[in-house]
């Protein structure tokens, strides 16, 4: 059975962010993948201690929330990532997240569990995509460090104005299709 590893990164459980998770996650599901998700505004995740445990382990030395998402991570033949953009990033749970995923290299910065097929998904209020653009292109580089192989980034733009429904209605099929894509 396919596994997929999913990572809200955004506060709001009913955001556009967290609605086009859930249709990757529904994609991916109608195809048989068994989902497992991580939450990252859950308050127990602490932030990286640069202690370098993972420099000679696979993993990480913090025992919080995370700790069992290297294990899915080894496990998973996808991973999907979503974060709205704030203020031109990925959130601050997001960031913590993506600092956390450095045990994902090891020694001389080989990648630990490549082939992993990948999803990205990012909101944000302004209409202008320009604004998340370094943000996203940042967010997607360390993930594609990892040696995992994006298949698609959806930027949805416009929240704050409730975008036009066929719009978002588009990019939720383009989601669901793409959370089929990842199996198989």
């Amino acid at each position: 059975m396919s596994k997929v590893v999913i990572f809200k990164g955004s506060p709001r459980k009913n955001g556009y962010t967290a609605k086009l998770l859930e249709q990757v996650a529904k994609g991916a599901g109608s195809k048989g993948a068994d989902i497992i998700e991580f939450d990252l505004n859950d308050p127990g995740i602490r932030g990286c201690q640069g202690c370098f445990y993972c420099r000679t382990h696979d993993g990480c030395a913090v025992k919080d929330y995370l700790q069992p998402m290297y294990e899915a991570i080894a496990e998973a033949d996808a991973i999907v990532f979503g974060s709205p953009i704030y203020y031109y990033q990925i959130t601050g749970q997001a960031r913590v997240w993506l600092d956390r995923t450095f045990p994902m290299l090891g020694v001389n910065f080989a990648p630990r569990h490549p082939g992993k097929k990948l999803i990205t998904i990012f909101a944000q209020g302004n209409p202008d995509p320009k604004i998340g653009a370094e943000g996203i292109k940042f967010a997607n580089d360390v993930l594609e460090t990892y040696g995992w192989k994006l298949e698609d980034s959806i930027h949805c733009c416009g929240t704050n104005a409730d975008p036009d429904s066929a719009m978002f209605e588009e990019l939720s099929l383009r989601a669901f299709q793409d959370g089929e894509k990842l199996i198989g």
